[in-house]
């Protein structure tokens, strides 16, 4: 087993293994070199890798089989064979058995490897299941008889009982679930703010602690919230259901004049972020707020990365995300703008620092290439040199935007700014473009033509022309296609996949003590990449304080168990806090307006409050007959019936 504050341990064999090797295996790197093995045709013994959850197994040789629900065979990417070559001769001038060394590094094709599934992938399998009636039917009933081994003593009805019960008698029983499930709100946000909890506060007079809230889960509520999220909260928002969704937006706005939370107490744990954008700013901030030291360093002389870069200020006003950034120095972030980091200042951080988070975002833009994509504007260089002051000279000009997405269609909205006489964008499918994004280029006279697949752009005829026989006039080509990042800095150890980080969903890498998170691992929104930063901080934080770290697991509460019935359609205008959250509906989550009490024919429902002011609502069970009215009418969904046994 790996203690990830060391180097993985290392066990060595020349020959070959015994039987059950590697059960258990929690870690660590095994190498079996197949030399003059006692058993040719199973290097590896009887029943090998049984319950291995971790680690790694190179062998050269045969094998009569492992078990394959623990782990899978691999064969060896190019960083294995670059590991098993240069720590092989060790291993041989060990045991003076160094003549064998070009016979077993002649080939990678003689050597496989095998790993654990991840529990991520074992979760994923499909698992056969059968309900309690048919398997009483199909499997018990044949084995042991119609009733059970005790037929012969049950007089009464089994399916339908005869009279009201109480007790262990009830066939259902109700169950306060108390945020059991994640309101939609919460559940669809990637960086799981709880809106809900944020209306409860403000409806109980606390607006400071629900406005603070709020921090600990995003550093750039003002900005993202705010202004430029697509708010995925709102559209899944429950009340939506009834008139509009609440209105999130404006609540992450008000937190912009607050100041930094205070940090946890210093731990003394040293973490580098390379890259300054959301995600880096996230994880940066989270771990700050923890109480470790953090080194947080950016190639532009400013904080923020695309948000900074390449939003349209008329989309994102510049002062909000300026005082959103002042507060990473209240909480003792180190920044090192300007700092381009290549592979020797990496190895450098690495061995500095106790992790080090890749957060460098995509900034390499991705071109199609076809005759005259040379003359082509790549649309990440026509956003930054806008929002720097740069003049493109587009009065009366005809553009052509390739992509149709979000970023495609600020490109509309910035052209048409540097005075174009108009802006048609295309695609090969329908766009992907939505929300304010795609609203704005519209009300600017933006065009939007697909499916269009470009054929060439001739940039004297000032023609682009398509494989549909089609063209447009084009005095300028920009391409917005998306970007890739720029991955040349980092160290072996650390592996990509098709110009991608490769990670899990926690955000590890193939280093321990490298973390990737942003648009370094995938494309995502902006909310993504805080929500990735916020998970990452959560597991870097308990690595390094020895717990385990586990995450909350939650479904979201399906829409049918809320009652709109109970809510009145609103006809508010403007914002005011308070009336706002008087509207969130609070799915999933008590409302104490004692309802359930209140229908209860038999009083079986009580309210208990404890000493710290938290309360519950409890069931006598020798009151309650499981007849489910607290279930039907609970508004917020909390209440459930479930099978008595």
């Amino acid at each position: 087993k790996q203690n990830p504050r060391f180097d993985p341990p290392q066990s060595w064999y020349f020959r070959n293994t015994g039987d059950s090797f590697a059960e258990f295996k929690a870690g660590g790197i095994a190498v079996v070199c197949g030399v003059d093995s006692r058993d040719p045709e199973n290097i590896l013994g009887y029943r090998p890798c049984v319950g291995m959850v971790g680690g790694t197994i190179y062998f050269r040789g045969k094998i009569k089989g492992y078990s394959d629900r623990d782990v899978k065979l691999l064969d060896l990417t190019p960083q294995d064979w670059q590991w098993l070559t240069g720590n092989i001769k060790d291993f041989l001038s060990a045991i003076d058995r160094l003549s064998y060394y070009d016979e077993l590094t002649r080939s990678s094709d003689e050597w496989k490897k095998l790993i654990a599934y991840t529990p991520a992938e074992k979760k994923s399998w499909k698992k056969s299941s059968m309900d309690a009636s048919d398997f009483r039917k199909n499997i018990w009933e044949k084995e042991v008889g119609q009733g059970g081994i005790f037929a012969k003593y049950i007089t009464h009805d089994q399916t339908i009982l005869p009279y009201i019960t109480t007790g262990t008698e009830r066939r259902s029983k109700p169950l306060w679930n108390n945020e059991k499930y994640l309101p939609p709100c919460a559940y669809n946000c990637p960086t799981h703010i709880p809106s809900h909890k944020r209306a409860t506060l403000i409806r109980q007079g606390k607006m400071k602690e629900a406005l603070e809230l709020v921090l600990r889960y995003s550093p750039l509520p003002a900005t993202v919230c705010g202004q430029i999220c697509p708010n995925l909260c709102m559209q899944s928002c429950s009340r939506g259901k009834i008139d509009r969704p609440l209105n999130i937006k404006e609540l992450g706005n008000l937190a912009l004049k607050l100041p930094a939370p205070k940090p946890a107490k210093k731990t003394g744990h040293k973490i580098a972020v390379i890259g300054g954008g959301p995600a880096g700013l996230s994880a940066a901030w989270q771990l700050g707020l923890k109480g470790h030291l953090v080194d947080l360093y950016e190639a532009a002389d400013k904080l923020g990365g695309k948000i900074e870069l390449c939003i349209p200020r008329e989309r994102l006003p510049h002062k909000i995300l300026a005082k959103e950034i002042t507060r990473f120095n209240e909480i003792g972030v180190t920044t090192h703008l300007g700092k381009t980091i290549n592979q020797k200042a990496f190895e450098k951080i690495y061995k500095g620092h106790d992790v080090v988070v890749v957060a460098c975002g995509a900034h390499k833009p991705r071109i199609i290439a076809f005759p005259g994509s040379e003359d082509v504007m790549p649309a990440i260089d026509f956003l930054k040199g806008v929002n720097f002051g740069k003049d493109f000279s587009l009065k009366n000009k005809k553009v052509v935007v390739i992509g149709a997405g979000n970023v495609g269609m600020d490109v509309a909205s910035q052209a048409f700014s540097c005075g174009a006489a108009s802006v048609i964008a295309v695609d090969v499918q329908k766009p992907a473009a939505f929300g304010k994004e795609m609203e704005m280029a519209k009300e600017k006279g933006t065009e939007i033509l697909w499916p269009k697949f470009t054929e060439k752009y001739d940039k004297k005829a000032k023609k682009i022309y398509f494989k549909d026989n089609t063209s447009l006039d084009a005095d300028v080509v920009i391409m917005s296609v998306g970007e890739v990042p720029m991955l040349d800095f980092l160290i072996p150890e650390v592996h990509t996949e098709r110009g991608w980080i490769t990670v899990n969903e926690l955000g590890q890498t193939s280093d321990v003590k490298v973390f990737a998170i942003g648009d370094a691992t995938r494309p995502g929104l902006v909310t993504h990449a805080i929500g990735q930063g916020r998970i990452t901080a959560d597991v870097i934080h308990s690595q390094l304080m020895h717990y385990d770290y586990m995450p909350e697991i939650k479904q979201v509460i399906p829409y049918e168990q809320v009652k709109t019935e109970y809510y009145d359609v609103c006809r508010l205008e403007g914002f005011e806090p308070k009336k706002e959250a008087n509207l969130c509906m609070s799915c999933a989550t008590c409302r104490d307006c004692h309802m359930c009490e209140a229908t209860c024919y038999w009083g079986a429902i009580s309210r208990v409050e404890h000493k710290d002011k938290t309360y519950e609502y409890v069931v006598d069970e020798d009151k309650c007959i499981g007849c489910g009215f607290c279930a039907g009418i609970c508004p917020c969904g909390v209440w459930e019936m479930t099978e008595n046994i």
